[in-house]
């Protein structure tokens, strides 16, 4: 089987060209959004991946998306939230499956969300809501795969300023591999490189990978790996021993 990759981002956190690092699988009409940056509504409008057969509209929106993974609460992988959340829950109706660590799920609301989806005014009272109106929190298993529809998801610890998780996203037959944000991690780098496809950042600073250690792996690796959350002076950049992903793209992984 395959399953189909949407990137709707390729940003590091202060890009001024692209939106934020994020991506969307899908398999039949089961959508798996992974992380969710400012604008996020914007970059699916003007990505225009094609929509679900059973869905209205021109091109695939959130209300489309069965469910969606948070790697870790920096804003440019979780501000878009607060907006996803409160157009579900009061435009559409109903609420999120969210799936994510239990350290960030322990901070997701009272640290990120509740100052702001916490209390509602409904025309005549304040009514103060709880996580359970937004979201189904689910929790990721640290030592075992989780199932998320389709896709079993496995999850590891990077080595980034506060606790993000690395996948592997398989629908039985293959595998797609994401590093979400890390310092270079050759341990990490094991655990991805039997995956059929790999996205892994690229971006400054100590808690990032810097290119020039994506250069230096194996070619058998870099030729199934596609460059994600690249900053701005990286853009147009063309080498021999990487490819950079393209916002907008879709892919068939496998």
């Amino acid at each position: 089987m395959a399953f189909e990759l949407c990137i709707n981002g390729v940003g590091d956190a202060f890009s001024t060209r692209h939106f934020g690092t994020n991506f969307l699988v899908r398999r039949g009409d089961f959508v798996l959004a992974v992380d969710c940056p400012d604008l996020y509504r914007r970059a699916l409008a003007e990505n225009a991946f094609a929509p679900l057969a059973s869905a209205e509209g021109e091109y695939l929106d959130v209300d489309s998306i069965s469910a969606m993974i948070l790697t870790h609460l920096h804003g440019d992988h979780v501000n878009g939230l607060e907006m996803v959340a409160a157009y579900r829950r009061f435009v559409r109706g109903g609420v999120l499956p969210l799936h994510a660590s239990e350290a960030v799920l322990k901070d997701l609301w009272d640290r990120r969300l509740a100052v702001s989806l916490g209390v509602m005014w409904d025309g005549t009272q304040y009514i103060h809501y709880g996580p359970e109106t937004y979201f189904d929190l689910r929790e990721l298993a640290a030592d075992a795969s989780s199932a998320v529809g389709p896709f079993e998801v496995e999850t590891r610890r990077t080595i980034h300023h506060l606790p993000t998780t690395a996948l592997r996203i398989s629908d039985g037959d293959v595998t797609l591999g994401y590093s979400c944000d890390t310092a270079f991690d050759e341990g990490l780098n094991d655990w991805l490189k039997d995956c059929d496809l790999i996205l892994h950042e690229t971006s400054l600073g100590p808690a990032h990978t810097p290119l020039y250690k994506l250069m230096e792996l194996p070619a058998e690796v870099r030729e199934k790996m596609l460059v994600v959350h690249y900053p701005d002076d990286l853009v147009g950049l063309e080498i021999e021993e990487l490819t950079f992903a393209r916002q907008g793209q879709v892919i068939q992984v496998g």
